[in-house]
């Protein structure tokens, strides 16, 4: 790429002109922009669904569940969490990027000093010219002798960018952009571990409630086996029943080692997640599982474009390529800028021969820096912005439409659960009424003992089943919470209807 530099010290009116002619020849070869291929989303398609507490979740949603040790093993986690501290890296990286742009819209100065010291030993040797009639030339050799000499050089050079067209003004809001979706992403980080520690440690308290039902059943089932055993050995029953009961318990104990295996990789779970040792969660106490609700937050649809840190990430992407094609853009006008510079020189070219050489020198006018030619890399810079806000735009409504296939997945899931809900508890209590009137039968001893742990083991089955549930509906919910964003709220969100207005200039 060529450059046509002018940088004088007078001449303002001659410069000028050559600035004003210079313009109008490039104007017209600046390209005109285009409005994005793809046509950014401003609403999130959830018509239909269920409305109810507003503002849900809280910042602070997990707290809701009035449990201090849920509440310690979340500080616990975002005080030591390696992919929060790659976020949180990724941020201040962003941060230092806008510090680098708004640098160069400010008057840089820098300076040159220069010392060296020479020697010289200079000899000549040559012949001359014999004079007519002589068959030989003349040689001759002069030397003067050796010679030190000594040159000191102190410069300084200042410019200024006037940044007539704007073009670090929008590299520095392409900057401030993408620092705001850093921060944005920083929030995706934190929220997707809250989720997944909260989810991890309900599941927890799942299973814990299932061990407890499933000790009681094994308990039941040897007990029953027991009970088998004499009567066959007595000879009252075939012995094909033991061989039965013998599989029941077994089943039972499977169960509970099942059970036991995934509570523990749930601490181990917990702890991967913390950032910690499982010993250092300490002992967790077993607590009954949270109400669940299908309600959403009253504004769940255009408050969801800024309860989604994603979503609000991608806004900013599409912040970011806009400037980037208004930098791209006014790279094709003349860069004009102010430039001073300032120079000492002195040298000794004999030392001892008590000469020296001093000179001083100074200018300070503008700069205009033209592109003449660049082989299409200005065009081909300017079509790769543009391209850049097509791929942003793409990518914000791939992220709304996915935040509404979350949030409609999991409530609509939570509505199924509840149905479900209300079958089996009609279940459980036909169960624990058989498990009664068996009871009350083997009182009367019209039933036996092994009815009674039959109907017993069978309603133990049942609260596991809803237990199980139950596991599912926090699970939704927690994923619910998730797809909202899990209480993270943005104070500012970019229109996505300026994208086409500010990138027309």
């Amino acid at each position: 790429m060529a450059h046509l530099s002018l940088v004088a010290a007078t001449g303002v009116r001659i410069l000028g002109a050559v600035a004003l002619t210079a313009l109008f020849a490039v104007t017209g070869c600046a390209p005109a922009t285009r409005l994005p291929s793809f046509t950014p989303r401003e609403d999130v398609p959830l018509a239909g669904l269920p409305t109810g507490m507003r503002g849900w979740p809280q910042p602070s949603w997990w707290k809701r569940y009035n449990d201090p040790q849920l509440d310690h093993l979340v500080d616990m986690a975002m005080r030591g969490s390696p992919d929060l501290e790659v976020a949180e890296a990724r941020y201040r990286s962003a941060e230092r990027a806008i510090d680098v742009q708004r640098a160069q819209l400010r008057p840089q100065a820098k300076g040159y000093v220069d010392a060296s010291h020479g020697y010289s030993d200079a000899g000549l040797q040559g012949q001359i010219p014999s004079s007519a009639g002589s068959e030989a030339n003349q040689g001759f050799q002069l030397k003067p002798g050796s010679s030190y000499s000594n040159t000191g050089v102190a410069a300084a050079l200042l410019t200024w960018d006037l940044d007539l067209w704007g073009r670090q003004k929008a590299a520095v809001a392409a900057a401030v952009g993408q620092a705001n979706a850093a921060r944005a992403d920083r929030a995706t980080a934190g929220n997707s571990l809250q989720y997944n520690l909260v989810s991890t440690y309900f599941n927890w308290q799942a299973t814990q409630a299932r061990l407890a039902v499933a000790n009681e059943s094994e308990r039941s089932a040897a007990t029953y086996r027991t009970l088998v055993e004499a009567r066959v050995h007595a000879g009252l029953d075939d012995p094909q029943l033991l061989d039965t009961a013998d599989s029941q318990l077994a089943q039972q104990r499977g169960n509970v080692a099942m059970l036991s295996g995934s509570s523990e990789l749930d601490i181990a779970q917990l702890a991967a997640i913390a950032g910690v040792s499982p010993q250092e969660i300490g002992q967790l106490r077993a607590l009954p599982l949270p109400a669940v609700s299908s309600q959403l937050p009253g504004d769940a649809r255009l408050g969801l474009i800024a309860r989604r840190p994603d979503i609000v990430s991608a806004r900013w992407q599409i912040e970011a390529a806009g400037h980037g094609i208004d930098e791209a853009r006014a790279a094709y006008y003349p860069d004009v800028s102010l430039m001073g510079l300032g120079g000492y020189l002195r040298a000794y070219p004999n030392l001892g021969s008590g000469t020296r050489t001093d000179l001083t020198l100074g200018s300070i006018g503008p700069s205009i820096s033209l592109p003449i030619f660049s082989g299409g890399r200005l065009k081909a810079e300017f079509e790769t912005s543009q391209a850049q806000l097509d791929t942003a735009v793409a990518n914000y409504n791939r992220s709304v439409v996915q935040a509404a296939h979350d949030v409609a997945q999991q409530i609509l899931t939570l509505q199924q659960l509840d149905a479900e809900r209300i079958q089996q508890d009609r279940e459980l209590l036909d169960s624990s009424s058989q498990l009664r009137r068996t009871g009350q039968r083997r009182k009367e001893g019209i039933e036996d003992d092994r009815t009674y742990l039959s109907a017993q083991m069978q309603r133990d089955q049942q609260i596991d089943a809803q237990l199980q549930l139950q596991g599912q509906q926090v699970a939704t919910d927690l994923s619910l919470i998730h797809a909202l964003g899990g209480g993270y709220r943005a104070d500012y969100v970019p229109p996505v209807t300026a994208v086409a207005k500010d990138n027309s200039r």
